[in-house]
């Protein structure tokens, strides 16, 4: 194995921590906290920013590792005719519709604040909400979302670790 092989396993394991970690973290700690009114709206805004943008920083470097893993590993009929070439696909599939319900739960979570903007914008502008909004509507609507995101979040663990195991061929 090369070094930058290597390089490539670490970033992408590291980049998945965090972004499968911080997902949950939003569904179990933040957004509970918010509907419940433990947290404050800005608070509430600052995390769900927080969380918007590891999606976005993993969604470039997840892409980029996990690309030239295939590219170094999984010649096409690998890809596409082995269990573990198998695995890999539903892992991409799995991170492109996890990012996108994020994506998309936060988009309508600024439409729910009144901060409506079309999609190209909601891409490039930080979230953060006023001290007035109200944490506990805007939680609740994101949550099914994050809680979605989350189920994905963890079948996409259990993926990565047959495909660590080396149990499937």
């Amino acid at each position: 194995m090369t070094w930058l092989l290597t390089l490539s396993y670490v970033a992408h394991v590291v980049a998945g921590g965090l972004w499968t970690g911080s997902v949950a973290y939003a569904a179990v700690t933040v957004v509970p906290a918010a509907r419940e009114g433990d947290l404050a709206a800005a608070a509430f805004g600052r995390s769900v920013d927080w969380l918007l943008q590891t999606t976005r920083w993993t969604g470039v470097i997840l892409p980029l590792t996990g690309g030239y893993q295939i590219w170094e590993l999984y010649p096409l009929a690998r890809l596409l005719g082995t269990t573990r070439g198998h695995l890999i696909l539903g892992m991409l599939a799995l991170w492109g519709v996890m990012n996108g319900i994020l994506e998309l739960g936060i988009y309508r979570l600024r439409a729910a604040d009144g901060t409506a903007m079309g999609f190209a914008r909601h891409a490039i502008t930080r979230f953060g909400l006023d001290d007035d909004a109200e944490a506990r509507r805007l939680a609740g609507v994101v949550r099914p979302y994050v809680l979605v995101a989350t189920v994905l979040g963890v079948l996409l663990l259990v993926d990565a670790a047959l495909l660590a195991s080396g149990v499937v061929p």
